[in-house]
């Protein structure tokens, strides 16, 4: 039945805009990892064993998104909101995330990259493409005109940060966006929202690309181009889609507890400290004969990785597995909430 009630047309337009999105990412990928080895754009793989060498900085494919986003000007909205508003709205904070991460790869912003990706959310403030009036769970619409800018911009740096601090083992960091883009997806045909559908399509059709090649063992890493430009891609698309998604801040900030969770770890113990200036004597875990354990030192940092590896040590590929369950399980929580929220019970 609720397949039924969103059209045809509408479930057409979705798929289509998913493999389109996908075909873009991954044979734009394809050719960037053949141009990477060529240019020598490369970066050591530090849990594998021997030299592994990757192509790094795939994420700049992010700058692909204007054409990622075209299917958008074909959309029906179902708000008073013109769609080339939402397409440059979207374009233009994915770019701005990604610009920010692209000089950061190769000169450390260091703290101020935090300040500077919020900017990405400067693009939906100024064209107007949000709703001030967010859906709080047991206490409905509220009215927010200042606070909610606030939230916009807290929301793109958190959320980039968080992003780029998980991007830590193959495959991760797109299993933590599709942890969140799933139940966006599920509730926009709830809802009815033909926005929210393209935009979770765009979404989902470039993570799942992408981990066509990043998946375990990775042939390609993000960089910070992609994690910042990825970060920024998903807070754009929670904001959109909360034109017409009753709540799905909410909901999709319950997606992304375990990538907060591990941030909030990791600055708390170093002090925002970047990785690759971490000493190596207070990484929080250390790699050996194939597997990850525990790095015993008292001063060691405290990540997500870290507690993991409490009961023991385990290869690469079954901490990416553990990752997994986990991001499956706040996913699963994300969609109770918004179920909830959809039945009016919350």
């Amino acid at each position: 039945m609720v397949l039924l009630s969103i059209g045809v047309l509408t479930l057409i337009e979705t798929i289509a805009t998913f493999f389109w999105v996908f075909i873009l990412t991954t044979l734009g990928l394809y050719g960037y990892i053949r141009v990477a080895h060529r240019r020598r754009i490369l970066a050591r793989d530090a849990h594998k064993l021997g030299e592994t060498l990757v192509a790094d900085r795939g994420g700049i494919i992010m700058f692909f998104i204007p054409l990622f986003a075209l299917p958008l000007l074909l959309t029906r909205a179902t708000i008073d909101y013109p769609i080339l508003e939402i397409y440059l709205a979207l374009v233009l904070s994915v770019c701005i995330g990604a610009i920010i991460g692209l000089i950061d790869d190769f000169k450390d912003l260091k703290l101020k990259k935090a300040l500077m990706v919020a900017g990405a959310g400067l693009p939906i403030i100024i064209l107007k493409t949000y709703c001030p009036r967010p859906y709080i769970p047991f206490l409905g619409r509220t009215l927010m005109t200042i606070v909610y800018i606030l939230f916009i911009l807290i929301l793109f740096s958190v959320f980039s940060d968080a992003c780029n601090m998980i991007d830590i083992f193959n495959g991760v960091l797109i299993g933590q966006g599709i942890a969140i883009l799933l139940p966006i997806l599920i509730l926009a045909i709830l809802y009815n929202s033909n926005i929210g559908m393209i935009l979770a399509a765009i979404g989902l059709g470039y993570s799942l690309g992408f981990l066509v090649w990043n998946r375990y063992p990775a042939r390609v890493f993000h960089g910070n181009v992609g994690a910042y430009g990825y970060g920024s891609m998903i807070s754009a698309i929670i904001i959109l889609s909360a034109l017409e998604i009753r709540g799905v801040e909410f909901v999709s900030v319950v997606a992304f507890l375990p990538a907060v969770f591990n941030g909030f770890l990791y600055v708390f113990n170093t002090r925002f400290a970047p990785r690759s200036k971490l000493a190596r004597e207070r990484k929080p875990v250390t790699y050996r004969d194939g597997y990850l354990s525990i790095n015993p030192d008292p001063n060691a940092a405290i990540n997500l990785t870290r507690l993991l590896l409490l009961y023991g040590k385990l290869s690469e590929k079954q901490l990416i597995c553990l990752y997994y369950l986990l991001f499956a399980v706040a996913s699963l929580l994300a969609m109770i909430t918004g179920l909830l929220i959809f039945y009016h019970f919350i």
